[in-house]
């Protein structure tokens, strides 16, 4: 059997220019509610189910990029997981923060976010 290289791509709205503190708390909620969801038999990404298993039993690679509002929307009409801010520090509530992407092959995402880079900081 050939090993897959499954990775989880998270990409954050550059365009909002939170703090470190805040971009890593963003990301933290995208990671929690799309495992939560990925967990579920109802989820709509059911068929995943499989590449997330095996995911997880792989160590769970992530890969955090960068992108501009309308990338992070487009990604969201896909059906992504997508997290809107509350509003109570740094941005205006409503706010399109991180999408995430739920487990898939390198291969398969470059498609729809190989353009993106990397986010640095």
């Amino acid at each position: 059997m050939t090993k897959r290289d499954l990775v989880q791509y998270f990409v954050v709205n550059k365009e909002l220019k939170m703090s470190t503190g805040k971009t890593a708390a963003q990301v933290a909620h995208a990671a929690t509610l799309s495992t939560i969801e990925l967990m579920q038999r109802t989820s709509p990404f059911q068929d995943r189910q499989e590449d997330f298993v095996e995911w997880v039993q792989t160590g769970m690679k992530k890969i955090i990029l960068k992108g501009k509002q309308s990338e992070l929307e487009k990604l969201e009409k896909r059906g992504y997981f997508s997290i809107h801010d509350s509003g109570l520090t740094e941005i205006a509530s409503g706010s399109l923060t991180v999408i995430a992407l739920p487990p898939m092959e390198k291969s398969h995402a470059k498609e729809f976010i190989g353009h993106l880079t990397l986010l640095k900081n």
